[in-house]
């Protein structure tokens, strides 16, 4: 993935060289997100060049999608809608069996499969499903968070005293004044450089246990983009819902 500065605004986008393009081709869409299309022999600073002139239409756009994907957070749970999962939006499937078994939800890399007992009404999904789906985020979220906390200890002479997963209120993450850390399980819906900054937020206050300046000094230091994936959460952290 590529990025571009919008204003305050950082943009990933997918850049592909084609030897038919004649002129940039920009594609904005649930499924792909940000696509560029360019003529093979253009550099990445004139596709660049061409995408800051373009700037109002991106901007416009991706807030288009983000309406869409925000009207699309009441969900049914039926065969068709779409789930994130570190950043990506994946197709949910139903598969109706016997009556016997028990319901269950699989990844596949590609969608999301749930079985369901063939006599449940689809009226009841969403009160089977979304636990099912709850659960999933939740057991990702403990590995890749810890995954993640573990590559930025580097940074750290202290060490956190408890790494825990939590379905926590109104916060991404909480450091405790004896270092426990503790995560919501959301945020695994989102990219990973998103949750990367909330794993570097967190333990930075086991330095700092406020927000001065030496604490945004501290996460900068590790993260020198933070401000873009701050403002990246605060604007689109009501779309990571379930």
């Amino acid at each position: 993935m590529e990025q571009i500065r919008i204003g305050n605004t950082l943009v990933d986008y997918r850049l592909l060289h084609s030897s038919r393009q004649k002129t940039t081709e920009l594609a904005i869409d649930l499924d792909s997100g940000f696509t560029v299309r360019a003529p093979i022999n253009m550099s990445k600073e004139e596709v660049s060049a061409n995408l800051q002139r373009k700037a109002n239409w991106i901007i416009t756009n991706l807030d288009k999608m983000n309406e869409v994907i925000r009207n699309e957070t009441k969900k049914e749970f039926v065969s068709g809608e779409k789930f994130l999962y570190k950043g990506k939006r994946y197709r949910l499937k139903v598969i109706k069996v016997n009556e016997e078994i028990v319901p269950s939800l699989f990844f596949t890399h590609s969608k999301f499969i749930v079985y369901l007992p063939a006599n449940v009404p689809e009226d009841d999904y969403p009160r089977i499903i979304q636990p099912l789906f709850i659960d999933f985020y939740h057991l990702k979220a403990e590995k890749i968070l810890l995954q993640r906390a573990k590559k930025y200890l580097v940074y750290f002479e202290t060490k956190p005293s408890l790494i825990k997963v939590q379905p926590l209120k109104n916060k991404w993450g909480n450091c405790s004044k004896t270092n426990q850390l503790r995560f919501n399980w959301r945020v695994v819906m989102a990219k990973m450089s998103i949750i990367d900054y909330v794993v570097v937020h967190e333990l930075c206050h086991t330095k700092h246990k406020d927000h001065s300046k030496a604490f945004w000094n501290e996460v900068q230091k590790i993260l020198p983009d933070y401000e873009e994936r701050k403002e990246w959460l605060r604007i689109n952290g009501d779309l990571l819902k379930v």
